[in-house]
């Protein structure tokens, strides 16, 4: 089988760097990435290069986030991506590996997989919607995550919000945005679905059932970041190949939670 040729010139991190300045990115930002590394192009270095470049843009007084969620870790009657069948459900709840806050890798890509496991970087407990963080916030961002709406008040996301953080989207969109998850998870008629995944003690396996905020399916998400957009509070620009969009949280959220306040 033939390889696909590489087209168009690297990517290289001195270009990321750039790119990053350019959108806005800078010295001691408390700064929380969703990314997309093929989007990005042909990057030189691969995904340790971006992740290179944003620790050298927010420097060593910044405090860098990314998501390292495991929903493979939940139960696989909920998965999409593969499916499981009826007959193997059992037998795959049985053997399920149990999260692992040191080795279980994150499914969201190869940029947050290779900052999961950089040096200096934490990793918040929580068993399907962990964030790993690094800087001097990095231990207060991941501590205490709660089980139950672990996107919502008490979460690493909140905490990002109250240190008037930024979100940079780097090749993906709105719908990727956990933002806008804790945004709804404020108001009263917040959508909410059941999270189950397995715990272990003493050799013993249980499941565990929490309510979380609800997957959005595209729904709204991607109405409010073009709304939000508009304010011109956002900045949009290109990281490599990737349309990226720099945002700060507070007005987002404030953004977003008006929003669903008068649609749901």
């Amino acid at each position: 089988m033939s390889k696909k040729p590489i087209t168009g010139p690297p990517v290289t991190q001195i270009q990321l760097e750039r790119d990053l300045r350019q959108i806005g990115v800078s010295k001691n930002m408390t700064l929380l990435v969703h990314s997309s590394l093929s989007s990005v192009g042909w990057v030189l270095g691969g995904a340790s290069a971006m992740v290179r470049a944003l620790i050298t843009e927010i420097g060593e007084t910044g405090t860098l986030l990314m998501p390292t969620a495991t929903p493979h870790c939940g139960d696989p009657a909920e998965w999409t991506s593969p499916t499981i069948p009826t007959a193997h459900l059992a037998q795959v709840r049985e053997h399920l590996p149990v999260f692992d806050l040191e080795t279980t890798p994150t499914t969201l890509g190869a940029i947050p997989e290779a900052f999961r496991t950089w040096p200096g970087t934490r990793r918040s407990n929580h068993p399907l919607e962990s964030v790993s963080a690094r800087g001097p916030l990095a231990d207060f961002m991941t501590a205490d995550h709660p089980l139950a709406f672990s996107e919502g008040k008490g979460s690493p996301f909140e905490k990002l919000h109250d240190q008037n953080g930024w979100v940079l989207l780097i090749g993906v969109g709105f719908n990727r945005c956990t933002a806008l998850h804790f945004a709804e998870s404020l108001t009263k008629k917040r959508r909410t679905s059941k999270a189950r995944f397995p715990s272990e003690n003493g050799g013993k396996r249980t499941w565990v059932e929490v309510e979380n905020v609800a997957n959005d399916n595209d729904t709204h998400f991607p109405i409010i970041g073009q709304r939000f957009l508009q304010t011109g509070k956002a900045t949009p620009g290109s990281i490599g190949n990737a349309p990226s969009i720099l945002l700060p949280v507070q007005h987002l959220v404030d953004f977003a939670i008006a929003y669903f306040e008068e649609v749901l």
